[in-house]
């Protein structure tokens, strides 16, 4: 899915990245279903749109040189498969849709869970897993399965890997 010629109801947060391969970075990010905007993107910066209910979440990624332009002069950008430097973690309605889209990642060229929490989160109420992109960043895929005042934990959102409502 791309917007190629106008962003109607834009991102509300923005999420900046450093790649060291834009084009494989791009193409990683669209196998997972992000919305790519072309619009926003040329041969140093890719724009998306995260996926399902967290569509209001742009995710820009760099090449470094175009990066340390946002940056702190005299700071370094980190190697995120050295340091973490954040975790970035989105919702799916349900275990199966959490193990769909780690799979997507996999297939896409990720690193399924890099990390484990004992029993996969569950002690913390929810169904975590986790996934390393093409530069190193670690980003989690996550249910919640506690229920607030006897409400689902998850309302009928739509969350990643869920199919769009048509209007």
């Amino acid at each position: 899915m791309s917007s190629e010629t106008r962003v109607d109801n834009p991102p509300t947060f923005f999420v900046n990245l450093p790649t060291s391969n834009l084009e494989k970075a791009t193409a990683f990010f669209v196998a997972l279903d992000f919305d790519h905007i072309k619009l926003w993107s040329d041969d140093k910066s890719a724009a998306f749109r995260l996926p399902g209910a967290n569509y209001q979440v742009s995710l820009m990624i760099h090449i470094h040189e175009r990066f340390k332009t946002f940056n702190r002069p005299g700071t370094s950008i980190v190697d995120a498969f050295k340091s973490t430097e954040t975790l970035f973690s989105f919702m799916a309605k349900d275990q199966a849709g959490v193990d769909a889209f780690i799979q997507k990642a996999v297939d896409a060229g990720g690193k399924a869970d890099p990390y484990v929490l004992e029993n996969y989160g569950q002690d913390m109420g929810m169904y975590n897993r986790s996934f390393e992109d093409l530069d190193g960043h670690i980003w989690e895929v996550c249910s919640m399965t506690w229920l607030c005042a006897g409400a689902p934990a998850v309302k009928e959102a739509e969350m990643v890997g869920e199919e769009k409502a048509e209007a």
